[in-house]
């Protein structure tokens, strides 16, 4: 903030002199802009002699430094100094003219004298600290600052332009020091620049060594200094930016316990981690604020939350541990008898069924609970469509094709011109993609490629394309068709495509095992077809589910580098962002996916998204 004010102080003071420049200043303006230093030195040395000013001055110096005419430069200076005694920077000009002659000795001593003879004003300090790092002298600046803080007593001075020195000279060592000895009294206010400091550090760490070095001081000084809150804020901190939520979840509840704030830390923490996919964490923190009873404000915050994280968990993780699914079931039963079905429960009840019907192989009694649901939401006919949606995915579910597409169309026929009505037109049509009738799908697809919500739309467009992609390379194959099709019985059509839609039917029905098999026979039965990127990129999601994130990779990155400029390629590049950051914990791996999206693919879907997490990772929006 200080280095603007004097940067606009110096243009305001200046705009009356560029305002009112003279035919002379315009002329050797022109001359310095051509690189024409000759002519420009006369003007500009008629000019300061007739009224010595700095913007005159800069101009002079920059030209007679270009054609090293270093005798001219003393004299210059010598003058520049006597008339103003108490500029500093003037006299590090000459220093810098010593330097240039290759006399480092009188340089050096010019320099140091400067140091020595500092005044105890925090302007004269700014200004020797500034000048220093104009001429890139870095280690004259740093001791600059330091002299100033000796003088002025003040530990704190200059801080963020300290450690931009000592990055300049790659001294991480001493960049941690300042960070230390900014909350070295626990005060809070020098929290925030403390954490832009390790922020700007730990931005080029590819190999996490400096990670490593901040996070090992910080937990020797939090040990060492244990009435420092601070030490631990920023070691909190520093684990969350690395997505080390374990280790961060036992300061998350010592800070709550150091100032009493009843689990708000840890309920935060428990969030993050969610948010996270690091459900595990998460469902810990949250038993731990259950453990500790009622008195606690987050207690039912986290009672309620609980379910939502071990259902995240249950439905993103394959193959399913079918105790933890039935344990699951059994809580959230025990939820809803006690609370009842209602618009208040909604949530719950919609993930209970789900879970009946997809997890636990309970689709009657899913059906059962949406009934029960649907025929008590009288009131809101919004929240009664959302149950016939859900109900009409656990009959599809169950192969009842036709009681399902009968309560999508209603939906679609009872809200056409909203949101929901519109995922129930695209449920309905992607349920003719996997039955095969694709003219139809696609002719239902066309319509939503216009719809409101940009996700449907976008989804609308992709499958759209994909049935008339490989309905086009249908024609084709026809049209190159010999006689043969006259003596046999012409084979099935658009094979790959029906392979795909089963596969993807499969999916629906949380069956992996089995839509593996079939995306395996969509690439054998067309290695070169245009469903290869389609097939790679939904088994890099099923290998995500079981925890193979190095063949997801594998796979993810064979769609970025052989499919690149095809639909997919945005999610591929995103989906592999996801994968650094959350599974193989490589933040710059993560931060160069998500940089891709924003650069090569401006108009994606993941645009905002990418952004989003771009600055989370670097630091930018983590509390």
């Amino acid at each position: 903030m200080k280095r603007l004010f004097f940067a606009l102080l110096f243009l305001f003071a200046c705009a009356p002199l560029i305002a009112q420049q003279s035919d002379e200043e315009r002329l050797a303006m022109q001359y310095y802009k051509d690189k024409e230093f000759d002519k420009a030195i006369t003007l500009f040395e008629k000019l300061q002699n007739q009224k010595p000013n700095s913007y005159i001055y800069y101009y002079y110096y920059a030209s007679l430094m270009e054609l090293e005419r270093y005798s001219d430069l003393e004299k210059l200076c010598k003058k520049q100094i006597k008339a103003f005694p108490n500029v500093q920077r003037y006299k590090v000009d000459q220093g810098y003219v010593y330097e240039r002659q290759g006399d480092n000795p009188k340089a050096d001593k010019v320099y140091q004298d400067l140091i020595k003879n500092l005044p105890a004003k925090e302007f004269s300090v700014q200004e020797l600290y500034s000048a220093f790092y104009s001429r890139a002298k870095y280690d004259y600046a740093i001791e600059s600052i330091l002299k100033g803080r000796r003088l002025l007593n003040n530990p704190q001075l200059l801080s963020k332009e300290l450690v931009t020195l000592y990055q300049h000279l790659n001294q991480t060592d001493k960049i941690i020091d300042e960070v230390l000895a900014l909350v070295k009294d626990d005060d809070s206010k020098f929290l925030d620049p403390a954490k832009n400091a390790l922020q700007n550090l730990l931005l080029e760490d590819d190999d996490n060594q400096k990670y490593l070095l901040v996070k090992s001081t910080l937990q020797r000084y939090s040990q060492k200094n244990p009435n420092n809150i601070s030490y631990m804020q920023l070691l909190y901190w520093v684990n969350q930016l690395h997505k080390e939520y374990g280790e961060a979840l036992i300061l998350a509840k010592a800070i709550d316990k150091r100032q009493k704030t009843e689990c708000v830390q840890t309920y935060d923490l428990a969030l993050l981690a969610a948010d996270n996919h690091d459900y595990a964490t998460a469902i810990d923190a949250l038993n731990y604020i259950i453990s500790r009873g009622e008195e606690v404000s987050n207690y039912l915050r986290a009672k309620m939350k609980i379910l939502d994280v071990r259902y995240l968990q249950l439905t993103e993780t394959y193959p399913i541990r079918m105790v933890d699914a039935i344990n699951l079931e059994r809580d959230f039963k025990k939820v809803l008898d006690e609370n009842g079905l209602h618009s208040g429960t909604s949530d719950w009840i919609r993930k209970y069924a789900h879970l009946l019907a997809f997890f636990v192989n309970k689709p009657q009694e899913a059906v059962d609970v949406l009934t029960q649901a649907m025929n008590n939401a009288t009131r809101d006919p919004k929240e009664k469509n959302q149950y016939k949606i859900d109900l009409a995915d656990v009959q599809l579910y169950m192969g009842n094709v036709w009681d399902a597409t009968l309560n999508y169309s209603q939906v679609n026929k009872d809200l056409p011109n909203d949101d929901l009505g519109n995922e129930a037109k695209f449920k309905n049509a992607k349920l003719s993609f996997y039955i095969g009738e694709f003219d139809w799908a696609k002719s239902q697809l066309d319509v939503l490629s216009a719809a409101t919500t940009k996700l449907i739309s976008n989804d609308a467009i992709y499958f759209s394309l994909l049935i008339s992609d490989n309905l086009a390379e249908e024609e084709e194959d026809e049209e190159d068709a010999d006689t043969t099709y006259l003596l046999f019985e012409k084979p099935n059509t658009n094979l790959p495509l029906q392979k795909y839609a089963e596969a993807d039917f499969l999916i629906f029905q949380n069956k992996d095992d089995k839509a593996m098999e079939k995306l395996d026979s969509v690439i054998a039965l067309a290695p070169f077809g245009t469903l290869v990127d389609d097939a790679l990129y939904q088994k890099a999601l099923i290998l995500i589910k079981r925890k193979d994130y190095l063949g997801a990779e594998a796979l993810l990155k064979k769609v970025v580098e052989n499919h690149g400029t095809e639909l997919l390629a945005d999610d591929a590049i995103f989906k592999l962002a996801e994968l650094y950051e959350y599974y193989l914990k490589d933040i710059p791996k993560a931060m160069e996916y998500y940089q891709k999206i924003l650069r090569d693919y401006s108009g994606s879907l993941f645009v905002v998204e990418a952004r989003k997490h771009y600055r989370a990772l670097r630091g930018d929006s983590v509390e």
